[in-house]
């Protein structure tokens, strides 16, 4: 029985957090040119809201990694991130590489002033860099 109870609050907590997290961010999506990533989001609420995560992940990689932080502006505003290393990943061995499979994944992590978090959904993108921003990435890695 007490399983049970601790279930259903569970659930309802889970419930709660995909119904708060839909109703923060109004439209996020991920948009490719060939040379680097923009995504963008449309907040309809910031109340309590201290940052957005902007994490990524690969298709073939099981963790999101964050790669842009951005501080909460406070009423409803529109936000944009240019991801300019789109075409890159980091693997196990923390070596970079160019991606041979380039489906990306982004969320958002909305943290609110409590350092309680919810996510948002899921905007996936096909990328396609150009050969020339491939080999100059490969070129700025050397010097990293």
């Amino acid at each position: 029985m007490k399983e049970v109870k601790i279930f259903i609050l569970v659930f309802m907590l889970a419930a709660v957090a995909i119904v708060a997290s839909s109703s923060i961010i109004q439209n996020f999506t991920a948009e490719s040119n060939g040379d680097s990533v923009t995504v963008r989001w449309t907040s309809s609420t910031e109340e309590n809201i201290k940052r957005f995560e902007l994490e990524r992940r690969t298709a073939n990689m099981s963790a999101f990694k964050r790669i842009h932080t951005q501080t909460s502006k406070g009423t409803p505003n529109q936000y944009s991130y240019v991801d300019n290393e789109a075409f890159m990943k980091q693997d196990n061995n923390n070596d970079v590489d160019i991606l041979s499979q380039k489906t990306y994944n982004y969320r958002l992590k909305i943290v609110f002033h409590d350092n309680t978090f919810t996510y948002s959904d899921i905007a996936m993108i096909q990328h396609k860099p150009s050969s020339i921003r491939r080999t100059w990435g490969m070129i700025k890695e050397m010097f990293r």
